[in-house]
């Protein structure tokens, strides 16, 4: 069987995602995503719980979504990547992943993921040097593949997007998948939080909301994701401040990506703030972007350590299923190795070991969200879409 990939957050979902959902059935194949849950890789709640993002997604084309565990989903593009990418994989059948990205250069992704997988020695000592001077890490890599005269297209290291779709095709290296890649030009700038054009970011939408202009983006979404946007974010800072409190230095250095004494500033830092946004604002440097800072407090807060996300990388895992069309319900026979689908809660029941403590972990991710919005989930839910509401 032939299966059209994406990973996402659809936070929310838009006419850009439509446009590839578009380009992934053009053969016909299923569409199957695997998407974050509650909690994003911005280190950030998302807009929409990820049962009813699931349903915009069947609704805007896709056959079957999958979540991708908060192990995975809250880290940095390396780990968010792999851990779709170890998912993904263990669907057997003809594969391709595509991606938005600013180039369609499938050719640049694969040299680029190639050099930054190999690591030469000139490389690595190119990247220590730069570190050492306090460059970020992002600017450190794309500066050490140049010194090393690599074979790369350091252009795809200033852009999330891209960054993401180089991750994607060093997991699939790593992993010695079979999966095949697609990049599909974007329309938009991923950081561009203006409303304009055709096309808008997610991020453009979400801003939009927390300025009270939600108005303003029914032109660049669907009616049915339109009608179900919040009016406010949802809210974090009391629960994530606590958390931040409660810890000690050490049990934040834990955190993935909290290093060189962070831990330490947050426990002074997180004493003075009200909400985490002004917490994030006293601690963000040139070095310590927003987005990493977010995504150390909201890991944190959810007991996301680095040791957890490895060791579950290093699991056979499983594929929650969060909705799938009903028309379309044998895309669920799907075969897979190393990965068991769970469709309710008697298959939940069958996991063990590190399956299991990531499952949890996924159930308590969504109890905190419940908590957030009042709304109350079940984690063991499968969302069935009839074709009469699309």
């Amino acid at each position: 069987m032939k299966y059209s990939l994406a990973v996402c957050e659809f936070n929310p979902l838009h006419n850009g995602h439509i446009k590839l959902i578009d380009e992934m059935k053009k053969d016909g194949s299923y569409v199957i995503l695997i998407m974050s849950g509650n909690f994003c890789q911005r280190g950030e709640p998302a807009v929409l719980d990820k049962y009813s993002r699931a349903r915009h997604a069947i609704k805007a084309g896709a056959d079957l979504v999958i979540e991708l565990p908060v192990a995975f989903a809250t880290s940095p593009a390396e780990i968010f990547a792999k851990g779709a990418i170890k998912l993904l994989s263990s669907i057997k059948g003809e594969k391709t992943l595509f991606f938005g990205a600013e180039t369609g250069d499938k050719d640049a992704f694969l040299r680029t993921a190639a050099a930054l997988s190999d690591e030469t020695k000139e490389f690595k000592k190119a990247l220590r040097a730069s570190l050492s001077n306090g460059v970020p890490f992002a600017e450190a890599r794309e500066n050490a593949l140049v010194e090393a005269n690599l074979d790369a297209d350091v252009a795809l290291l200033r852009s999330p997007n891209s960054i993401l779709g180089v991750e994607y095709a060093k997991a699939i290296k790593f992993f010695g998948s079979d999966i095949d890649i697609r990049p599909v030009p974007r329309e938009n700038n991923y950081n561009d939080d203006k409303l304009v054009g055709e096309y808008c970011s997610a991020l453009a939408i979400r801003k939009a909301i927390v300025d009270g202009d939600g108005k303003k983006v029914k032109h660049y979404l669907p009616s049915f994701v339109y009608g179900d946007l919040p009016k406010q974010l949802p809210r974090f800072d009391e629960y994530a401040l606590y958390a931040a409190l409660r810890s000690t230095s050490r049990e934040l250095k834990q955190i993935t990506d909290c290093t060189e004494g962070l831990e330490n500033r947050i426990k002074v830092l997180a004493r003075a703030c009200r909400d985490v946004k002004t917490l994030v604002d006293k601690l963000e440097t040139r070095r310590y972007t927003r987005a990493r800072i977010s995504r150390i407090i909201t890991n944190n807060a959810l007991g996301v350590t680095r040791e957890f996300s490895e060791k579950c990388l290093r699991a056979n895992l499983y594929l929650k299923v969060l909705a799938v069309r009903d028309d379309r319900r044998e895309v669920l026979s799907l075969n897979t190795e190393r990965a068991k689908l769970i469709t309710r809660k008697a298959d939940a029941d069958k996991l063990v070991a590190t399956s299991r403590d990531c499952f949890f972990k996924d159930a308590f991710a969504n109890d905190v969200y419940s908590l957030m919005t009042g709304v109350r989930m079940n984690e063991y839910e499968m969302k069935t879409v009839s074709v009469n509401d699309i």
